[in-house]
């Protein structure tokens, strides 16, 4: 497997990104003192990371703030060769408008096409959930409702009645499963939630036939291998599931998760994906057309994404 050199403009998409944990180290330190917090304590695990998420997620309160995530978020990815993004963010308990305000400031960026999930939490009041889903209306900037939070001993079936209505709505469904919980977790979220893309997904590959069902209906995986190492989802990238879901045809993409917190970036998660994949042009340029179909953009600007992703691998 030989790097492109040009990796970073190969243009991409990014479909699995939380914007608050986007969040700069130093811009992250700055908000912590702020508002006269400790900052996020140390992460060894999916449980130990949301403990230090929402510490994070608790110094974003004062307007500007997710204005800020925005933009910074959007310097960073640039560089890395983002052309479209879809942020998730939390919207529930904020003492503002904090979605507006992250629309108002993405549709400012000049080199990144942003769109939004709305998130709620697995753990959390299921009235809190549909707030956040009212938060969405008349907002078409926001493309889709995510689920996240701890897999285990919270199902997603109570969530079932939010995302059917979500789905009334217009809006598509990308909810987290897979992660820390087996191939069960992916099987409940496809029939409870109706899933257009599985966030992670990749304890779907302990079950085979489920698999060749993912396959079979083009459900998107969005896989974060830095982000499932870092939280000891895996061993080591080496036993990452990503060859073999890619080699079963699953349409997988690769994306950062929260890149503050986990000091990685998208042209990184590719050349991770091209050593285990062993990728050449071409397979670079494939893996980043499944990102653009594993998304929620509008149609034309997928158009113009598989158009510049053909002309980047024609340079080789």
């Amino acid at each position: 497997m030989t790097l492109p050199p040009d990796l970073v403009a190969l243009p991409k998409a990014e479909v699995h990104v939380h914007l608050e944990g986007t969040v700069r180290p130093a811009t992250l330190e700055e908000l912590c003192a702020r508002v006269g917090i400790d900052p996020p304590p140390a992460f060894h695990d999916l449980a130990s990371f949301v403990e230090s998420f929402s510490c994070a997620w608790a110094a974003m309160i004062t307007p500007g703030d997710y204005a800020r995530l925005v933009r910074e978020y959007c310097e960073d990815a640039a560089r890395a060769g983002v052309r479209y993004a879809e942020l998730e963010l939390t919207t529930t308990g904020r003492p503002y408008d904090c979605l507006a305000e992250a629309v108002e400031a993405a549709a400012r960026q000049p080199d990144i096409v942003i769109r939004f999930i709305a998130g709620t939490v697995r753990n959390l009041p299921l009235e809190l959930a549909w707030m956040m889903l009212d938060a969405t209306r008349g907002v078409p900037e926001v493309v889709g409702i995510g689920l996240g939070g701890p897999e285990e001993g919270f199902p997603p079936e109570p969530f079932r009645n939010l995302f059917a209505e979500a789905h009334r709505r217009g809006l598509h469904a990308a909810p987290h499963a897979g992660e820390d919980a087996g191939s069960a977790s992916v099987r409940r979220a496809l029939d409870a939630l109706a899933a257009d893309r599985i966030q992670h997904g990749i304890r779907a590959i302990e079950d085979p036939a489920l698999v060749a069902e993912l396959v079979r209906r083009r459900i998107p995986l969005a896989v974060c291998p830095t982000s499932n190492l870092r939280l000891g989802c895996v061993a080591s990238l080496d036993h990452h599931p990503l060859r073999a879901l890619w080699d079963a045809g699953a349409l997988v993409s690769v994306n950062t998760d929260d890149p503050g917190f986990f000091g990685c970036d998208l042209a990184g998660e590719y050349a991770i994906a091209g050593r285990l994949l062993g990728l050449d042009r071409g397979g670079y340029a494939r893996l980043a057309r499944n990102s653009v179909e594993s998304s929620f953009a509008p149609e034309t600007v997928k158009v113009d994404l598989r158009s510049a992703i053909a002309e980047w691998a024609r340079k080789g």
